[in-house]
């Protein structure tokens, strides 16, 4: 398992597939439940090359999550009605930004 993570976190192309992937993956399982930010983050995480650089792709896959929700809430035209909740709009911003970066703490244990 070691040997093929290093590969992956080594050669670029497999390195922006793996990134690719595990963000497709998160997404899918964000969309299923929330803990599926945190195993999205744990995802880009892996595949990252060093702790830090997990922590900001951790974050980076938060921002997408955030973004991909925004745009389903325009499209389905209640944008306007969860910003009005006020703060529990921002309770689930907030999550979905630090969530993922939880999960990405792996890449300091793998």
């Amino acid at each position: 398992m070691d040997g093929g993570l290093t590969r992956l976190r080594e050669t670029p192309r497999y390195h922006w597939l793996g990134l690719v992937a595990a963000c497709l993956a998160g997404l899918v399982l964000a969309s299923v439940h929330w803990i599926g930010l945190v195993a999205g983050g744990a995802l880009v995480g892996l595949v990252s090359t060093t702790l830090r650089r997990a922590l900001l792709a951790g974050l980076g896959f938060g921002v997408l999550a955030l973004v991909m929700w925004a745009g389903l809430l325009i499209w389905y035209g209640s944008f306007g009605g969860v910003l009005a909740t006020g703060m529990l709009a921002g309770l689930g911003a907030a999550i979905a930004l630090v969530a993922p970066v939880l999960g990405s703490l792996i890449r300091g244990i793998i």
